[in-house]
């Protein structure tokens, strides 16, 4: 039995044709039912979503929570795949992606208004192309900047947290509400921002002035850093544990013995321990088993229980 048979398999949708259809009428981008998630996660495993959307504005947003209200639907926001790992079962309900106005970047000054759909490339580069640095160490993460605001993405050196001046999401129940920087809780890999609402919508940053030639060289510097010390041309999910305190997660992975390790078609990474990569068509069952390998060593080892910075969702 393929992969792809399994998935179909575990396929157990709860969509009906009803809501089907209510989708297909609210969105200008025609929904993909049963849609692989592995085609949409950098770690390419996964199984299908009932329903994986494209949504290009805020109305649209709100009439797709609103039929996920009525119809009780799970809503997951899904930005570029990284740092999540999809089951095998695939995801029940309704999985939005952020696109068209709401991953729209404008710049006002060294204030920069960034929609939670762009993907943090684009924002670091556009902000350096017109001389405004303070992003660069979130360079080369492969996420959306509203994934960033969840995660707080970025270095020991500064996370994005700090360039945070407010924060726009919706609720469930179609309110857009705006939060100052000091109501939302940072840490590391931490926020508490989605107690406030249920989509993240935009968010607006306080950068610095500098001259776009420094920030680029910048910029290119932390970029080979990254494809020195990290698996960037081959499927991951990015980072798979948070740093302990104290800490290194990849260092005590590796003291444990299982830098290189497979387990199916799923590998520790060779050049950093703290990534897992899709060696060759892995199954999201691979990853997870291997992840927790991982744990247990480091744990047996050091007395450390790593803990996750991946989000694994969805039905086994």
């Amino acid at each position: 039995m393929t992969y792809a048979d399994r998935k179909t398999k575990t396929l157990k949708s709860i969509l009906t044709n009803e809501v089907k259809r209510e989708l297909s009428k609210i969105l200008l981008v025609q929904p993909l039912f049963d849609e692989p998630m592995s085609l949409h996660t950098t770690i390419r495993v996964g199984g299908p979503a009932d329903a994986l959307i494209t949504v290009l504005t805020l109305d649209e947003l709100r009439k797709i929570l609103s039929l996920a209200k009525e119809y009780k639907l799970p809503v997951f926001v899904l930005g570029s795949g990284s740092n999540i790992i999809v089951r095998d079962g695939g995801v029940r309900g309704v999985v939005v992606k952020l696109q068209g106005q709401l991953s729209t970047i404008t710049i006002n000054g060294t204030r920069v208004n960034s929609g939670a759909g762009a993907l943090l490339k684009q924002l670091v580069n556009m902000a350096a192309d017109n001389g405004l640095g303070g992003l660069e160490q979130v360079v080369g993460v492969p996420g959306t900047v509203g994934g960033a605001i969840v995660s707080n993405a970025g270095t020991a050196k500064e996370f994005i947290s700090e360039r945070v001046l407010s924060v726009s999401m919706v609720r469930e129940d179609g309110e857009v509400i705006e939060l100052s920087r000091d109501k939302i809780s940072f840490g590391y890999r931490y926020s508490n921002v989605l107690e406030f609402g249920k989509v993240i919508i935009s968010v607006s940053l306080e950068l610095e002035r500098a001259s776009p030639e420094h920030i680029k060289r910048n910029i290119e510097r932390l970029l080979e850093q990254r494809r020195m010390t990290q698996p960037i041309n081959i499927p991951s999910a990015g980072c798979i544990f948070k740093n302990p305190p104290n800490g290194c997660a990849g260092k005590l992975i590796e003291m444990a013995g299982l830098k290189g390790f497979k387990h199916g078609g799923a590998q520790v990474s060779p050049i950093h321990a703290n990534f897992v990569v899709n060696a060759g068509n892995a199954t999201a069952k691979d990853v997870i088993e291997l992840t927790e390998l991982m744990r247990k060593a480091v744990f047996e080892k050091f007395g450390i229980m790593l803990e996750y910075e991946v989000q694994i969702m969805g039905e086994d």
